[in-house]
């Protein structure tokens, strides 16, 4: 009787549009538009053609700094190299 049942059932058919509660219709995103020019760019690049790069440090500074830097490394080399003090468990 069991599978005499099983061969007369027949699925009930889906309907065709049955797909759209679970897919989503693709939409292109819109075109970029492209960036506006300022009304005057010449004027505007001949201020930055005009302006003077920032000047960089002197010499004397940057050996001050070189030297200050050393000791630093100096300082954590020996930091580095000290044995580290271990507490007596009791």
């Amino acid at each position: 009787m069991y599978l005499r049942e099983l061969k007369a059932y027949k699925p009930a058919p889906q309907a065709k549009d049955a797909h759209l509660a679970h897919v989503k219709t693709y939409k292109a995103p819109a075109s970029p538009s492209a960036p506006a020019l300022p009304a005057d760019l010449a004027s505007e690049l001949s201020a930055y053609d005009a302006q003077e790069p920032g000047s960089a440090p002197t010499a004397l500074a940057s050996s001050a700094s070189t030297v200050v830097a050393g000791d630093a490394a100096a300082e954590f080399l020996a930091h580095l190299e000290a044995d580290i003090p271990h507490e007596a468990h009791h």
